[in-house]
């Protein structure tokens, strides 16, 4: 297994877990790998600030003034958000 097989592999690992790492869903040691990661790969930090992005524009979509139910419930199914009063 070469450098670049490697590296793909961390990042296929990290990219796995992005959605727990978002939720905090990891342990610290967990945790900590995939901050280093993401601090040293720029691809993997460029999905992880995508993915934070569209976490905040879905939270935004679940206010019950802007989305229809059935948008709302078909967010849910798909994307894994925290939602909670205080955002």
């Amino acid at each position: 297994m070469n450098e670049s097989d490697v590296s793909r592999e961390a990042c296929s690992h990290v990219l796995e877990r992005v959605y727990q790492f978002h939720d905090q869903a990891l342990t610290e040691a967990e945790a900590t790998e995939i901050r280093q990661h993401l601090m040293a790969c720029e691809p993997c930090l460029d999905h992880y600030d995508v993915e934070q992005a569209m976490r905040l524009l879905i939270r935004r979509c679940f206010d019950a003034e802007h989305a229809p139910d059935a948008l709302r419930m078909k967010l849910r199914a798909t994307y894994t958000v925290v939602v909670t009063d205080s955002e």
